[in-house]
This record gives structure tokens, sequence and C-alpha cells, in this order.
């Protein structure tokens, strides 16, 4: 089934490469004026933690604003895993719509990374403190479970898009299935977070242009849209045993993909009217 998920997102990306790209375009602004901005706050002769809360301010200001547009793209992601064309103005006629859950997203995300920044070295200097004191064990505890809570965030919030998009929840229940989703496909959920991994690298060597943050939503709704066709079929299979749920038939749950997908070759992606 990964193997399959794979061909089909690096296809679809592939095939919808200008609409990302112009998209991906909105988001690349954003990130140059958050950049500036906080290029700027170190720039000044502020205090250090003048600085630091101003930064911190940043995060939780720009976040917002950029997932209300990563959130407007959803509509169009749902349409490119389900084999659709993407259209650039939906992107744009969804924007409103998105403000509500795109800030209280845009909140969420920064408050974790936040937390990160923060209790992390404080709790890690309480472990291990610079001036030569005996440590405190307990800040050992305290970072590690730090950690736990944010890999674990990590992993369940990529899930969080495409559960809106697929699914159109609202935030509340988008959150809480998010986290279902993980603790229930914990190993998927790692092999999407590689994916992206490599998303990420390939973004930043072309400066975020591709596939870049529509790229990666399109990514995770490719994946939770095919990883639904286990709950749909444990619907139509009641009172199965726990092993019986762990034999999911994936040949036959793709079947109908696979064809839609076709055969995808190197020279069918280059060459496609030579087909």
């Amino acid at each position: 089934m990964f193997k399959f998920f794979l061909k089909k997102n690096f296809a679809d990306i592939w095939d919808n490469l200008f609409h990302l790209l112009i998209v991906n375009l909105t988001y690349v602004a954003m990130g140059v004026g958050a950049f500036f901005t906080l290029f700027g706050i170190i720039r000044t002769g502020l205090e250090d933690m003048q600085k630091y809360l101003l930064m911190l301010l940043v995060v939780m200001v720009f976040s917002p604003i950029v997932h209300i547009f990563v959130f407007a793209e959803g509509k169009n992601c749902e349409s490119i895993s389900k084999y659709e064309h993407p259209k650039l103005g939906a992107y744009f006629r969804n924007i409103k719509s998105c403000i509500k859950d795109g800030i209280l997203y845009g909140l969420f995300v920064g408050a974790l990374f936040c937390v990160a920044i923060v209790a992390i070295p404080y709790y890690f200097q309480m472990w291990l403190p610079s001036e030569g004191h005996d440590g405190n064990f307990i800040g050992l505890l305290l970072m590690l479970l730090v950690i736990w809570a944010e890999l674990i965030s990590l992993l369940s919030l990529q899930w969080f898009l495409p559960v809106r998009n697929l699914m159109h929840n609202n935030f509340k229940k988008c959150l809480k299935k998010s986290y279902i989703i993980f603790f229930d496909n914990a190993g998927f959920s790692i092999g999407l977070l590689l994916v992206n991994v490599v998303n990420l690298a390939i973004s930043v060597f072309s400066l975020g242009m591709i596939p870049g943050l529509s790229g990666m939503q399109l990514s995770a709704t490719d994946a939770l849209r095919l990883r639904l066709y286990k709950y749909d079929w444990y619907e139509v299979n009641p009172g199965m045993t726990k092993e019986q749920r762990k034999d999911v038939p994936w040949a036959d749950l793709l079947a109908n993909d696979r064809k839609l997908l076709g055969k995808r070759t190197v020279k069918n992606l280059f060459f496609p009217w030579k087909d």
C-alpha cells in the first residue's frame, strides 16, 4: 500500500506542478515577510529578552496567516487526490471560509512551537546546569515529557489538513481525529513524516517552490484518502477479530485507484504524448 501511495503522490505532484508552484508563491512571499521581520527584530537595539519575546510574537502572528492560505488549498488537494483537476480560482475563493480554522490551527501550531523552544532548553538547564551546580533529575523527566508530547503532536497534526480536506469536520473534530488516526496508524504516520521530510528537503533546495507546502499537504491528503479504505472495509465487515482486522486486503481495496492512475513510467512522465 505504501509503495502505491508513493507512486500516486509523485504522479499527482508531477501532473499538477504548475498549479502547486503558483500556490507556493504565496507561501514563499509570506515566508520572506516573516524572515525580514525577524531579521529586523534581531538588528534592533532592544534587550535580548525583548527580542526573544517579539520573535515569539511574530511566530504567533504569522502562523495563523500562513495557515489560512494553506487551508484554502485544501479543496484543490482533495480534487487532485480524487483524480480531478485543481482550480486556481477555488484557492482564492476558499480563503474567506478558512479564516476561523486557519487562525485556530495556526495559533495551536505556534503555541506548540513556542512551548518547544522555551520549555526544552529550560528543563535541559534544570537537568544539567551550565554553572556547574548539581542538576535535577526532574528536569530530565519533564524535558522528555515535552519532547514526546511535541513528537506525538507533530505526527498527529500532519493528518489535520487531510482530515479537514476529506471529511469536512469542524476544528475540534479534526483535531481529535488527527490524534486517533496517528495512534491507529503509527507506522504509516512515521512513513508519511519521512516522505514530507524529503519533500521539505527538496523544497529548501527549490526555495519553497516545489513541492512546497502545497505539495506536502497533497502528500498527506493522498495518504489519508488511501488509508481510509481500511476503515470502509471495517464497516462492511463488522465482527472481525483483532487479527483479522490486521489482514487488510490492500490489493483489492486499491484496485480501482491503480486502474485510474494507470501505467506511469519515466517515459510517460516526460513524454506523455508518445503513449
